[in-house]
C-alpha cells in the first residue's frame, strides 16, 4: 500500500510541476525572476515626477527564462525585457506611455531615433513590462510619458540605459526562476532515489 501511494504521489508531483512550468506565461516567468533578483538598493530612480524602480533582463535564446537583472547597463545587445515598478499607488491611475530612444553616436549629425513606442494606458498593477530588441551598442533612453494637464505630452521619468561593450553588474542576491526549478528537480530526484532504495530493502 505504501509503495503504491509513494509511486502515485511522485507521479502526481511530477505531472503537476511540469504542467505548471509549461503553462506559465512569459510575464509570469519574468515576474518570478524579478522577485528572485531584486535589490532594494539597486535601481531606484527618484528624480522624475514619480519614484520608480527598474530591472532590465537579457532574454536568453531557446526560450529560457531570464537569469539576471541589470540596472542601467546591459552587457550584450539583443532582446531585453524591462520591468518598471511604481512606488506609490497614485501613479497607477495615471495613463503612461513608454518610448524607447537610441541616442545619436558621438560626433554624429543624427539625433536620437525611436526604437519602440507603447501608447498611454493605466497600469493598475503598478508594474510596466516592456520587451524591446536593441541590436546596436550605445546609449538608450526609456521615457515614461504623461499628459501635462494641458493636452501636451511630457517626459515624466527618463531612464538612461547603456547597451553592449560587456561588463554590467546584475543586482541579484537571492534565488531566481532557474535556481527554483533546479531545486525542485533535485527534490524530485532525491525522493525517487529514496523510494527505490526503500523498495529494494523491502524486497
Amino acid at each position: 500500500m505504501d509503495k503504491i501511494f509513494c509511486n502515485k504521489f511522485l507521479a502526481g508531483l511530477c505531472l503537476t510541476l511540469s504542467t505548471l512550468l509549461i503553462s506559465l506565461p512569459a510575464s509570469a516567468v519574468l515576474m518570478l525572476a524579478h522577485e528572485g533578483h531584486h535589490d532594494e538598493a539597486g535601481c531606484q530612480i527618484e528624480d522624475g515626477d514619480f519614484p520608480i524602480s527598474i530591472s532590465v533582463y537579457e532574454v536568453p535564446e531557446g526560450g529560457m527564462p531570464p537569469m539576471h537583472s541589470y540596472c542601467q547597463h546591459v552587457p550584450n545587445t539583443g532582446t531585453i525585457n524591462v520591468t518598471v515598478e511604481f512606488a506609490d499607488a497614485k501613479t497607477r491611475e495615471i495613463p503612461i506611455a513608454v518610448r524607447v530612444l537610441m541616442e545619436g553616436h558621438e560626433g554624429s549629425e543624427h539625433g536620437s531615433h525611436e526604437v519602440l513606442y507603447t501608447p498611454a494606458e493605466k497600469y493598475t498593477s503598478g508594474i510596466i513590462t516592456v520587451a524591446a530588441k536593441l541590436e546596436h551598442k550605445g546609449q538608450y533612453n526609456i521615457q515614461l510619458e504623461t499628459d501635462d494637464g494641458a493636452g501636451n505630452v511630457k517626459t515624466a521619468v527618463n531612464i538612461p540605459l547603456h547597451i553592449g561593450e560587456g561588463g554590467g553588474h546584475d543586482h541579484g542576491g537571492s534565488f531566481g526562476t532557474i535556481e527554483i526549478i533546479l531545486l525542485i528537480g533535485v527534490a524530485i530526484a532525491g525522493a525517487y532515489i529514496f523510494t527505490r532504495k526503500k523498495e529494494s530493502k523491502e524486497a
